[in-house]
């Protein structure tokens, strides 16, 4: 998928946020295991803050209904999360905290290289400073969650 600018590139952030919320959303109703149950609300509340940022920036760079549809469709499970629950299952993400938080790391590796890119594609400095900011607070994440593996 090309994003060509900030505007699309917010649509889909947004996007791949709320994916983020739904799968560990429905990976809550899954799993049985407590600890990974309070891992998994712990991930949930920091993609929840990130949407909420996301959110807020689009409404300031709105993208057209039309637009916006088109990338939504385009874009599929193709950014993150392409097996949903069934494939954290796989991974052993809802079995197991290790498991969880591998799971949850390599999704935000994928997210912080995704974001990067779209902070090249803004014509607006700020909205790329800003995917730069979330870029760097999704890495930290990453390294938060890598030490907990």
């Amino acid at each position: 998928m090309v994003i060509r600018n900030e505007h699309e590139a917010l649509c889909v952030a947004v996007e791949m946020e709320r994916r983020a919320i739904r799968v560990y959303e429905r990976a809550l109703m899954l799993t049985k295991d407590e600890q990974v149950i309070a891992a998994l609300k712990e991930i949930l509340a920091q993609e929840q803050e990130h949407f909420a940022r996301f959110s807020a920036m689009q409404r300031e760079f709105p993208c057209d209904a039309a637009t916006e549809q088109m990338l939504l469709q385009a874009m599929g499970a193709d950014v993150l999360f392409q097996g949903g629950v069934m494939d954290m299952a796989r991974k052993d993400a809802l079995s197991s905290v290790k498991g969880l938080y591998a799971y949850a790391a390599d999704s935000e590796q994928q997210a912080v290289e995704t974001y990067l890119k779209y902070a090249d594609l803004c014509q607006n400095a700020n909205v790329a400073d800003v995917f730069r900011a979330i870029a760097a607070e999704e890495a930290m994440h990453h390294g938060e969650l890598l030490r907990q593996v």
